[in-house]
């Protein structure tokens, strides 16, 4: 007879009671002990630590189980609530809190969703992020006695004729173990917000949940949102948008080249532009001939220049000179922008202007600003040129407020001006400095110290015939040895090397440049006895045209006198001192202190060469052998032979005397014209006057007195 009973046995009933109290006791093995939450009390009322420390239950997902009395029923149904609700604690990092990359190929990463991250995604699809291939370890999810975990069947739909289809939407996040809807995901509605958006894995009901989602009314909706903004079906000008990214990277790609020349001239500068403007020549410039170096070693710039390089007005290339000037005047900008930025941000600064014509004998006026950075560095820095019709106080004065307020910065914030010694920029009352100081009374005007140094070594000159005499043998030698190529190498070949191991060949006077007297009185005191020698064998060539040779017996004769040996000893130390002194004036660092000591020390040296004229007199006959030949009757009887038409009646006698007195007239005539520029540099003086009527002032005065209104 067949046992039909619905209920079970004794046998059965008693089986499953075992089974079940086995399955308890090792549920209540696995918990922790309640004396594990607390730290006992010691007799002294201290707590005692315990091994192991109370801890909270954690199960890597963000929640916590807190330390409270449980039963075994209420624990083993807490471990099920808890591993249901790992959807919802997300990916964690180290210290607890969530790691977010929008751009990570884990869902559970990517946070809030932007526009920018849903075209991204939208661009790459589904297939980037799905993790088909992963372990799905992480999804292990205990219910009461069942372990059930996600599945790689899961990406599959099986259809009502038992036909498989694939689940594009459906991602696996291997950090939380969770699965996403990828197109909900990425348009999140905060309004019909389901499971597969903020991570499922209930894996018990996970075939009908996930039924239930992808023919739900907003899973359809996002997918569609999606499709129409990443599928080619949506836009009738996706191949237009493509070409068009593929123009723009192109021509940035030739832009970056360009760019990079132009910035290299620029920053050395070079000239860019030459005589012709196709490639291929060897006259086309630095520019074109810098991208024709670079296309030999980059094929992509070389498609270019064969493509584009010589094709005319009318098809754009991006290699023209046009293009190129464009690139000069923004990184100009960028340039000019980038100073006015710290002078703003320093907020003092003092101005420095000054005028020169250009080749096109266009006045421009030169703007510079001197501030201090951040970093507590004195900055120089040149804003631009002006074009200036006018050098009148009044229009150079609306020059410098125009420039200042077409760059933002306030006048009231300056606080020095330098300038030269003219009138129209020195006037007490019409001056620059001094319809400035109208506008803003603390900006002090200090004089330029490198001009007021290069007015006293061009006025000492002036001032002195025999000076003037020697400087003018100085230009004629230099005159005389540079017509011919001949000449010269006849001249060069005979010179010596210096301590530096170079050869100091013979140097023109400037008009402006007062440094460039000394290196030209360096390069003759350097080689005076060879300059000589070529000289005498200029002379004893026979094969020189009559005219030559007697212009070299004229300046040969001229160096064997003592007072020109004497005037190239004496000027050489006068004229190193000097050339150090301007280039210190000249520096970025410069401040007033220094420009006092500096002015003082050259004064003081200057005015102790008064008394070191056996000392130059010695140098002078060791120039060369025939000028101390020359000076042999020095302390003989005076011989006052019958001068010739055009000679002076001063005898060899009288010869120390002259030297003396004029050695005396130029120190003094050096001395005095650095006591006069003072007056120059005095703001209090007359405008038609270059003296003052009350004395003068002293340059360390005059530069103390800046120092402290300044401070």
């Amino acid at each position: 007879m067949a046992d039909n009973r619905k209920y079970d046995s004794g046998a059965q009933k008693r089986k499953k009671r075992k089974e079940k109290e086995h399955r308890t006791k090792e549920a209540t093995n696995k918990m922790p002990k309640l004396t594990g939450f607390f730290k006992p009390v010691s007799g002294d009322g201290a707590e005692t630590s315990l091994s192991p420390a109370p801890q909270t239950l954690s199960y890597n997902t963000g929640t916590k189980i807190p330390p409270e009395s449980l039963t075994v029923t209420e624990s083993v149904a807490g471990l099920a609530s808890v591993e249901s609700e790992l959807v919802e604690a997300g990916s964690s990092s180290a210290d607890g809190k969530t790691t977010v990359d929008p751009y990570s190929t884990d869902p559970a990463h990517w946070g809030e969703i932007d526009e920018s991250v849903r075209a991204y995604w939208a661009e790459r699809g589904p297939e980037s992020c799905q993790n088909m291939n992963v372990g799905f370890q992480a999804s292990e999810r205990v219910y009461k006695h069942q372990k059930r975990h996600f599945s790689k069947s899961h990406f599959k739909r099986k259809m009502l004729n038992g036909e498989y289809i694939e689940r594009p939407w459906l991602l696996y996040s291997p950090s939380t173990g969770a699965a996403f809807c990828f197109a909900c995901r990425i348009f999140t509605n905060a309004n019909t917000q389901s499971n597969f958006e903020t991570g499922f894995s209930d894996w018990k009901h996970a075939t009908e949940r996930m039924r239930e989602h992808e023919n739900s009314e907003h899973h359809r909706k996002a997918m569609l949102t999606y499709v129409s903004l990443a599928a080619a079906s949506g836009r009738i000008d996706t191949e237009l948008q493509k070409q068009f990214e593929s123009e723009c990277s192109y021509w940035t790609e030739v832009l970056r080249r360009v760019v990079s020349v132009v910035k290299f001239l620029a920053e050395r500068g070079l000239a860019l532009r030459g005589a012709s403007d196709k490639f291929g020549r060897t006259d086309n410039g630095n520019y074109l001939g810098i991208l024709e170096l670079i296309s030999e070693f980059d094929p992509f710039l070389k498609s270019h220049i064969e493509k584009y390089g010589n094709a005319g007005s009318g098809k754009p290339s991006y290699l023209s000179s046009q293009t190129c000037e464009e690139f000069i005047q923004l990184m100009g900008d960028r340039v000019l922008s980038e100073i006015v930025s710290e002078v703003k941000m320093a907020k003092y600064f003092s101005v420095s202007v000054d005028s020169t014509p250009d080749v096109a004998h266009v006045d421009q006026l030169t703007f510079v600003l001197r501030y201090v950075s951040p970093e507590g560095h004195s900055q120089e820095r040149f804003l631009k040129f002006l074009p200036i019709e006018s050098h009148t106080g009044e229009a150079l004065c609306a020059s410098v407020l125009k420039v200042l307020e077409e760059m933002g910065i306030d006048i009231a914030n300056c606080r020095g001006q330098c300038y030269d010694n003219a009138a129209n920029m020195s006037g007490v009352y019409k001056g620059l400095q001094a319809r400035i100081k109208e506008l803003n009374p603390l900006v002090e005007w200090v004089p330029c110290a490198a001009h007021t140094l290069n007015l006293v070594g061009v006025n000492s000159v002036n001032c002195c015939f025999e000076t003037a005499d020697f400087f003018q043998f100085v230009q004629n030698l230099f005159n005389f040895c540079s017509k011919s190529t001949a000449r010269w190498k006849v001249v060069t070949d005979g010179l010596q090397p210096n301590a530096n191991k170079r050869i100091e060949t013979l140097k023109s006077l400037s008009n402006t440049r007062w440094a460039a007297h000394a290196d030209a009185t360096q390069a003759v005191h350097i080689n005076y006895a060879n300059i000589q020698k070529s000289l005498k064998n200029i002379v004893n060539d026979t094969n020189q045209n009559a005219a030559i040779r007697n212009e070299a017996r004229s300046l040969d004769k001229k160096m064997d006198k003592l007072e020109t040996a004497f005037m190239c000893t004496f000027w050489h130390s006068i004229l190193q001192r000097f050339e150090k002194a301007s280039a210190a004036l000249q520096s970025v660092e410069l401040d007033l202190c220094t420009a006092v000591d500096l002015v003082g020390s050259l004064r003081d040296y200057i005015g102790g060469l008064r008394d070191q004229f056996d000392r130059f007199e010695s140098q002078a006959k060791k120039l060369s052998p025939t000028v101390s030949q020359a000076y042999r009757v020095t302390g003989r009887r005076s011989k006052t032979p019958k001068p010739f038409f055009g000679e002076s009646a001063t005898s060899e006698g009288e010869m120390e005397n002259w030297i003396k007195s004029t050695a005396s007239e130029t120190m003094e005539a050096v001395s005095s014209q650095q006591r006069c520029s003072v007056v120059l540099n005095d703001p209090r003086r007359s405008e038609r006057s270059t003296e003052s009527s009350g004395g003068t002032l002293t340059i360390k005065r005059v530069f103390q007195t800046s120092a402290r209104t300044c401070a």
